[in-house]
């Protein structure tokens, strides 16, 4: 990937704004309604792609395989959204939630920013 250092810096903040949300989000979350022990798998799943994602900058792999685990991440939040669609989750979590999708596609963005 290119080094545009400000396209850098605002993906490492993407990724750490992202990554104290869900840690957050998933701190905060009582699991005694189904759709709280559901969003807490979505958000671990979430955590895991997350660290993925890191991993694979970290380990400096091609464009591909680093733009395929920034992808991968986006669905696994745009799912977790989707499966709260229908449920009585509580407003603020709901817009937690949205943000996280918001902070995925935005890190989606800046590495497609990064092309070759």
């Amino acid at each position: 990937m290119a080094s545009n250092p400000d396209v850098l810096k605002s993906l490492a903040k993407l990724i750490q704004d992202l990554q104290q949300l869900v840690t957050l989000l998933l701190k905060g979350l009582t699991r005694a309604k189904p759709w709280q022990r559901q969003l807490a798998g979505h958000l671990a799943d979430v955590d895991q792609q997350l660290h993925v994602l890191r991993l694979t900058v970290a380990m400096e792999r091609r464009d591909a395989e680093i733009l395929e685990a920034a992808e991968h991440l986006g669905g696994v939040c745009r799912l977790a959204a989707a499966a709260l669609a229908g449920s009585r989750v509580d407003p603020t979590t709901r817009t937690a939630i949205h943000l996280i999708v918001d902070l995925a596609e935005r890190i989606h963005s800046a590495l497609d920013q990064l092309g070759p």
